[in-house]
């Protein structure tokens, strides 16, 4: 059953449904607006484009990817200010990279990056990056739902005027907000709890783990808790109240001792009851849906290859819309002693003969030509 759960997780995670995201490099990172990562020039193939408040930097090639996501990042922008109680400045620079390699040629070298990032956010300077690219399957991530976990975290560092909260909250608050789901993240909170390996919210509060394994009971932690507080008719009220508290400077355990007038500690009790409950009968569950489970896995199988697919036509796509910018750049830099640069269409007409005519014989244009016992006559 143990094996069965985990070749499925492991389906999961190659179809972009990972447990966790990638920590915001946000003020624990002491980085100012003064270091707001500015690059100098772009990257061959990336543009810059401004809606409103909003400035985007990513690939040319990339244009249909982020046309989708620069549409909902206003509505996503104002739901998530909405949920935090109030008006955000919407001053934003998104910067959509082709994979987890060029987020580096976005912020500059001298930058540290997480190596596993699909999404990093530096709240201080308003920043958010993205990539195109899973760094783990080398699949596309779900753009929109990274977008809106990284704008949640520039949102709330907004909204609490910048002071200090802990990384548990942050990312909490960041995983509700963008909505996310996932059957690896309740597997991991499901076992940490039965095992009796839940770290307790104010260990967090002073060092967020990083080994990996930790780092994702962590995470699994963290969502579901803020999604407790979160939880019953006004709440919602009191979470906004918590968020007015950290914003007028009072430490994170008295804020929310004022917002919903009990302490942090017996909250956490409360929430590990709640836990006991929801995964106590969840074993004898697992155990009468093994079909279940097989099939969901067959299925997900099938899914991952197709994803595969496409992402090997998108790249190859990209490629091909590249070439003569690619092409233009080289010729640009290279010395009056270099090898002339082949037209543009010299590489579709490459590629269209490898893929489209290798059976093909080459006749005379016009003539007309049948193949027949895997040989080529002319028509005359």
């Amino acid at each position: 059953m143990r094996l069965l759960l985990a070749c499925l997780l492991t389906l999961l995670a190659g179809l972009g449904l990972s447990p966790w995201h990638t920590p915001s490099v946000d003020a624990q990172t002491k980085l100012s607006a003064a270091r707001a990562l500015d690059i100098t020039e772009l990257p061959v193939g990336y543009v810059a484009q401004t809606d409103n408040a909003v400035r985007w930097t990513y690939p040319s090639a990339a244009e249909d990817e982020v046309r989708s996501l620069r549409a909902v990042q206003p509505q996503t922008w104002r739901r998530i200010a909405g949920e935090l109680g109030g008006s955000i400045s919407p001053e934003l620079d998104i910067r959509v990279a082709r994979n987890p390699e060029q987020m580096r040629a976005l912020v500059g070298s001298d930058t540290p990056l997480p190596g596993y990032a699909d999404g990093i956010a530096f709240p201080e300077a308003g920043l958010v990056l993205l990539t195109l690219t899973d760094p783990d399957t080398f699949l596309r991530p779900d753009l929109q739902t990274v977008m809106a976990h990284e704008l949640s975290h520039v949102a709330l560092h907004r909204a609490v005027r910048g002071a200090s909260v802990p990384r548990w909250f942050s990312e909490g608050v960041a995983m509700q907000q963008s909505q996310e789901s996932s059957l690896a993240r309740i597997r991991t909170l499901w076992e940490g709890s039965l095992k009796g390996e839940l770290m307790p919210f104010d260990t967090l509060a002073k060092s967020f783990p990083a080994q990996r394994s930790a780092v994702d009971l962590a995470y699994a932690q963290s969502s579901d808790f803020v999604g407790f507080m979160l939880s019953g008719g006004d709440e919602r009220a009191r979470f906004r109240a918590l968020v007015r508290e950290l914003g007028a400077g009072r430490p994170f355990p008295q804020a929310v001792e004022t917002a919903y007038n009990v302490q942090l500690g017996y909250m956490e009790r409360e929430w590990r009851t709640t836990l006991n409950q929801r995964f106590g009968r969840w074993p004898m569950l697992f155990m009468g849906l093994t079909s279940l489970w097989v099939l969901a896995a067959g299925i997900l199988l099938i899914g991952y290859l197709r994803a595969r697919a496409r992402q090997r036509a998108t790249l190859q796509r990209w490629a091909l819309e590249e070439q003569p910018v690619l092409s233009a750049a080289a010729l640009t830099a290279a010395t009056p002693s270099a090898a002339p640069v082949p037209p543009a269409g010299a590489v579709q007409s490459s590629l269209d003969d490898f893929f489209d005519n290798r059976h093909t014989s080459k006749t005379e244009p016009g003539i007309p030509t049948i193949v027949h016992d895997g040989q080529s006559h002319t028509l005359h």
